[in-house]
């Protein structure tokens, strides 16, 4: 149970959505990471062409039948808002997830993960 990635995975939103909206429809979530087990969970982010709106969601759920994400909004910094249909929706790689990652290390031997970069 945790955080799951999956790379270079994105969509387009499937329908507008509302700045409360926490059922998200996309055209296609073949590249997202399954999320079967109960407490797992992605960060994911929504953003309009221009990026101009960048909105970063908890996903809890993906529907793979239905292409719907479960998502819990306005995370890691930012604020819920509307997006409009074609908008698109990525797996990137966020501070949220580095310390959600981090802390799940943690959790299970009592030392942090130390990650090298460059």
């Amino acid at each position: 149970m945790g955080i799951k990635f999956a790379n270079n995975a994105s969509a387009l939103l499937d329908g507008a959505i509302t700045n409360s909206a926490t059922s998200i429809t996309l055209d296609d979530v073949s590249e997202f990471p399954a999320l079967t087990v109960a407490g797992n969970y992605a960060f994911l982010t929504l953003a309009n062409s221009a990026a101009t709106k960048i909105e970063v969601i908890k996903v809890t759920a993906i529907n793979t039948s239905t292409k719907v994400l479960t998502a819990v909004r306005g995370q890691d910094n930012t604020s819920a808002q509307a997006f409009d249909n074609g908008d698109i929706c990525e797996l990137r790689l966020t501070a949220g997830a580095i310390d959600a990652k981090l802390a799940e290390s943690a959790d299970h031997d009592g030392v942090p993960m130390a990650i090298a970069l460059g």
